[in-house]
């Protein structure tokens, strides 16, 4: 059942002109990458938008509150679980909201 909503959760992810991805990491970002990985690949669900991130292994996260509620049904984990530890602020995860906003850019529709 999970492997199916994970081929589900893709293909909704794919449109007519392809699937449109950008991949971000640590080579960019440096100190400031929020993520355990070493890199993602940035996705926008359209209809409001959802930010998620994709990871080597397939995974798909969602980085926003739109993705979150569709997380469940698409089989979609939380990016806090991939976020890293703010070092300067322990308890703390790291500020992920420039990578989201990249993502969401990602859909035609978003506007911001």
């Amino acid at each position: 059942m999970r492997c199916y909503l994970m081929i589900s959760a893709l293909l909704g992810l794919v449109g007519c002109g392809g699937e449109k991805t950008e991949t971000v990491g640590r080579a960019e970002y440096g100190e400031k990458w929020p993520f355990s990985v070493e890199k993602v690949d940035l996705l926008c669900q359209e209809g409001p938008p959802s930010a998620l991130v994709r990871t080597e292994d397939g995974k798909l996260y969602a980085l926003n509150g739109s993705a979150r509620s569709k997380a469940l049904k698409n089989g979609w984990l939380d990016g806090q679980s991939i976020t890293k530890q703010n070092a300067s602020m322990p308890g703390i995860k790291m500020d992920y909201s420039e990578i989201t906003v990249r993502a969401m850019k990602l859909c035609p529709s978003y506007a911001g």
